[in-house]
């Protein structure tokens, strides 16, 4: 039995056991969303491509009091999409939601792509009449014990600091991303600060060889309600005994030194962020965070020189606070995230944010044109052309400044319009090419519809007139205008 379906009968059943004993000490929670998205020509190509989907998922949130002061949460994600989202071995890449429409055949089949011969009717999707099962994954479940001072936590929780940009926690409605440790933690509350020391264990690899992968996390947090002032530092150090790094990928996509790249050490990183955030004046407060990637790859390149990491990003946030009267309201995001620069074979300078982090709906979000222009390689696999991928693409190596606008026409009914203009860091296809830096404009109009309290509705649509940096330099790849619509309703509980 698999450890993921093994964690799904234990929490269940802990669930049950408690609830029949104790029916007063269990709750449950969670979020019921279906997707719908289409995108025109992502590729930005001459012939026309389109993109479309939908998505379908639950996740439910048990909450158990066991003792005074004894709380265990879990997460339950339900309906996986077992390409993007969680493996049938219970890896976490996305928890985006199956795709509706995955039938019981062959996954070759229903991408279209050459396959064997399905065993029989009930594995053919021609001959079929039930969907294939989904999955049910618990991606959370973790132990906290408040006392009076402090507060203990144990098990696999999830990690969320500032704006999102390093640890996103996935809370939000439609957020298709999640960051979780199985860690060991001890908050130290003091008035409106607290420090928070953290031992997580990614991997246990053999316990023979010991290879592991641990985190050393810190995250120390002051936050003052009367003065609306956060102020926030985590520091996040990652040993690995031995080196997973996927180097034939890397050499193949040349992110590291052509193919004569090779592994020579282990990798490890430290991570510093930074988070900061103010009411500076009665219509304005302002949230920045910067997070600054340190360390060693582990691999080596053909003139036997170490791959170092040395990257960083910083997003701020800017929004007006209207009057209590009024129907308006303003955000302003700007930030920037250094790129991997092809001619620096010993250093890999790319930072890539959370890709919960979004500024548009369609540029950082949705993989888009022909080139790897983001060199976003460690996060999403660039191998595959834009209009197979979900939203998988991350915000790196670009400037970005965003304005966007809302009117709340009703209670119940609101109007959103974002506009987007970006500008790459650095050259991504080396020298010789001549890439152009400009990214364009990108205009995002959204309506945001509740019927109910606890039902939401959005609507966007989208569209990118894409500048210069998309032909890919020398490479003079089309640059047609992507557009597209995606509506999701979510059901919190």
């Amino acid at each position: 039995m698999s450890r993921s379906k093994f964690g799904v009968i234990a929490l269940l059943a802990l669930c049950f056991l408690t609830g029949t004993a104790q029916a007063a000490d269990i709750t449950w929670g969670g979020t019921y969303r279906i997707e719908g998205v289409k995108l025109q020509n992502p590729e930005l190509r001459d012939q026309n491509s389109d993109k479309s989907y939908l998505l379908h998922h639950l996740v439910l949130n048990p909450k158990i009091v066991a003792a005074d002061g004894i709380t265990i949460f879990g997460r339950l994600d339900v309906l996986n999409n077992p390409t993007f989202g969680i493996g049938p071995n219970g890896e976490v890449t996305s928890v985006a939601g199956d795709i509706l429409g995955n039938g019981p055949g062959d996954t070759a089949l229903n991408s279209q792509a050459p396959a064997a011969e399905p065993a029989g009717g009930s594995s053919s999707n021609a001959f079929g009449s039930t969907q294939r099962a989904g999955l049910v994954s618990v991606t959370s479940l973790y132990l906290s014990w408040a006392q009076e001072f402090g507060q203990l936590v144990i098990g696999r929780a999830p990690l969320h600091f500032g704006l999102g940009t390093a640890f996103h926690a996935g809370n939000g409605l439609f957020d298709h991303f999640i960051t979780t440790r199985d860690m060991v933690g001890y908050k130290v509350v003091i008035g409106n600060l607290f420090i928070m020391p953290i031992k997580a264990k990614f991997s246990q690899g053999s316990f023979a060889d010991y290879a592991d992968v641990d985190d050393y996390i810190v995250h120390v947090q002051y936050d003052n309600p009367e003065t609306e002032l956060s102020l926030g530092f985590l520091y996040n150090t990652r040993v690995v005994t031995g080196n997973d790094a996927p180097i034939t990928y890397l050499n193949n996509n040349n992110y590291i030194d052509g193919n004569s790249a090779k592994r020579g050490g282990s990798y490890s990183n430290n991570l510093m962020g930074f988070y900061f955030s103010q009411k500076a004046t009665d219509w304005l407060r302002a949230s920045v965070e910067m997070d600054i990637l340190s360390g060693d790859t582990g691999l080596r390149t053909s003139n036997d020189l170490g791959v170092g990491l040395n990257a960083w990003g910083i997003a701020a946030e800017f929004a007006w606070i209207p009057p209590a009267d009024s129907k308006w309201d303003a955000l302003l995001k700007v930030g920037l995230a250094t790129g991997d620069d092809p001619g620096t074979k010993d250093t890999w300078e790319g930072y890539a944010f959370h890709r919960n982090y979004n500024v548009g709906m369609l540029m950082f979000n949705h993989p888009l044109g022909q080139a790897d222009l983001f060199r976003t390689g460690l996060v999403r696999d660039i191998s595959k052309n834009a209009a197979s991928e979900i939203d998988t693409e991350a915000l790196s190596n670009a400037f970005y400044l965003a304005p966007s606008v809302g009117y709340r026409w009703r209670e119940n009914l609101s109007y959103g319009m974002t506009l987007v203009y970006a500008r790459l860091n650095k050259d991504p296809l080396g020298p010789g090419f001549n890439t152009a830096m400009d990214l364009g404009y990108e205009l995002d109009l959204s309506v945001n519809y509740k019927p109910m309290e606890r039902v939401t509705w959005i609507t966007e649509l989208g569209a990118l007139l894409p500048g210069d940096a998309w032909k890919g330099g020398t490479h003079n790849y089309d640059t047609k205008m992507v557009y597209g619509i995606a509506t999701r309703a979510a059901i919190s509980f």
